[in-house]
């Protein structure tokens, strides 16, 4: 058992489970140490993102820190030997499991109403504005906007002056929607841009951190994510990587509700006389409904759930209300009639059911679990000494360049401004005849990062072998393990991204190259007066 020194104004703010958290803490210190968050939130019963504010509540920024500073204790009081991997390499794997929990705790924040909601804004057809206010998280923005164009959907705006945004926003009609991220909550031209849409009826979603912060306040549908602010000498590098998560999830899930909209659909037209589902296949739910006594509202009622079953997993109370011309109480006595606690409960039973007749149903935390499954895949399957070797490279004062093209533009450029703003000059190149131009006249001593998704081999084969034949020192990420391009290179790390279509487009997220290129910002940025425990 170890005692963190904790003053009273800290124990004092901590709430009942945060107060259960600290007393397993205290109890089981040595055990905890080879944890990560979720298993130790398994073992305390919270979740992950209650274990992370209670980390940040004591002053750490995550539960990898709060791990540092148990094991610094034991060692100051002998009870344990100093790591066998110190120094870089033991800070390295701290950053990594603040990255992981941080974006598992950012994955439980993400609730099924809110996508619900989106996908409402989404399917309207509405005109989408992104604000876009400049640094690292004009990339985040951009990302969003181009995963809208590429799942094919029509009107999304990108909008990097404030002064013509406000403009727009004075004379845009109700039926828009303003898209806002912020990693702080509280920069003054995106409080701004909140409080005119507001004024003018425009429905806000924003993407904003935990804590309490105005931004979020003034928004219609609000996403948070757990990070750290970080910023050197005034420039700030804070990580997105959890808003790179957030608006994965919304595409990804929303191309997912559509698929099973279109089978609800064709479901629907079955039941019209069209070949397909038998009436023996009715749902055990709905053969309960029917032996009951019902009134004729909740006989429309089930007829309609009957017609419109995976649609009616992704509608709210309200909307359905809307729906069916009826009231809320209604609703709810037709659930209370089958044994249900509420409409809640009735969608879970729905869903449960959908689920074991036929596998195709959408549930988002099904996919929001195995995505971040996929990431911990990534980071367990990385090798640090290659990350270390890479690291090194981007910080040796070499003539650097980093290439990416479509989507891989944006982990490229992020590198490239978190690079700058750590005092690291590179140049950023978005053109591939720019990239073979280039291959043949830059110094032999120069670096080459290129990120590319499928491996390109065709493509950049000839770029490559001359790169070799000129000794260039060559980095490939990408996630194709079986990429042409390997044996030509000098460094190659591969991510768990799989190649991802919509109507013959690239939609493949790069979640995990980004994942790649957060690990190696912690690499070499420097170190925070924490991490000098």
């Amino acid at each position: 058992m170890i005692l963190l020194r904790l003053d009273d104004k800290v124990i004092n703010s901590l709430s009942r489970p945060e107060l259960n958290i600290l007393k397993y803490a205290y109890e089981n210190t040595e055990s905890l140490l080879n944890m990560n968050i979720r298993e130790f939130s398994r073992q305390v019963a919270y979740s992950p993102a209650t274990v992370l504010r209670f980390c940040k509540k004591l002053g750490y920024s995550g539960y990898a820190e709060f791990k540092y500073a148990l094991r610094a204790e034991l060692r100051e009081r002998g009870a344990e030997e100093a790591p066998a991997d110190s120094g870089q390499a033991f800070t390295a794997r701290m950053s990594m499991d603040t990255i992981r929990s941080n974006l598992e705790a950012t994955a439980k924040l993400v609730r099924e109403e809110q996508l619900n909601q989106v996908f409402q804004y989404f399917d309207s057809g509405c005109p989408i504005f992104l604000w876009s206010p400049g640094g690292l998280t004009s990339v985040a923005v951009e990302y969003f906007e181009k995963l809208l164009l590429s799942i094919g959907r029509q009107e999304v705006y990108f909008i990097e002056s404030v002064k013509m945004f406000q403009h727009i926003l004075s004379g845009c009609s109700r039926n828009s929607l303003l898209i806002l991220i912020s990693t702080s909550g509280k920069y003054p031209p995106t409080i701004r841009l909140s409080k005119i849409a507001q004024a003018n009826g425009i429905p806000v979603l924003s993407v904003t951190p935990y804590t309490s912060n105005e931004v979020s306040e003034l928004s219609d549908v609000n996403f948070r994510f757990f990070t750290d602010q970080r910023e050197n000498l005034g420039a700030e590098f804070t990580s997105r990587l959890p808003v790179f998560f957030v608006i994965n999830t919304i595409i990804q899930c929303y191309l997912r509700y559509r698929s099973e909209a279109a089978d609800g659909q064709a479901d629907t037209a079955d039941t019209c006389g069209l070949p397909g589902r038998k009436e023996t296949d009715m749902l055990p739910l709905f053969e309960c409904a029917r032996q009951l006594s019902l009134t004729e509202t909740e006989k429309n009622m089930l007829a309609w759930f009957e017609s419109h079953e995976s649609a009616a997993l992704h509608m709210n109370l309200s909307d359905l209300c809307a729906v069916l011309y009826t009231s809320n109480a209604t609703i709810v006595r037709f659930c209370q009639k089958l044994g249900l606690s509420g409409y809640h409960d009735f969608k879970y039973q729905l869903r449960s059911e959908l689920r074991q007749r036929r596998e195709a149903v959408f549930y988002p935390d099904a996919y929001i679990s195995q995505t971040v499954a996929q990431l911990e895949d990534t980071i367990t399957s990385l090798e640090l000494r290659r990350l270390e070797e890479i690291a090194g490279l981007l910080t040796s004062g070499r003539p650097l360049y980093i290439y990416g093209t479509n989507l891989s533009t944006l982990p490229a450029r992020y590198l490239q401004i978190v690079l700058h703003s750590l005092d690291y000059p590179s140049v950023l190149i978005e053109w591939e005849p720019l990239l073979n131009g280039l291959v043949g006249n830059i110094r032999s001593d120069a670096v080459l990062l290129v990120i590319t998704a499928s491996g390109c081999g065709e493509r950049y084969l000839q770029t490559f072998r001359l790169a070799r034949e000129r000794n260039l020192t060559t980095v490939l990420l990408t996630s194709e393990r079986s990429s042409p391009l390997i044996p030509y290179s000098t460094i190659v790390v591969c991510t768990n991204d799989r190649k991802q279509e919509f109507q013959q487009i690239d939609i493949n997220p790069r979640i995990g190259f980004l994942l790649v290129i957060q690990i190696l910002i912690e690499l070499i940025a420097p170190a925070r007066p924490s991490d000098q425990l």
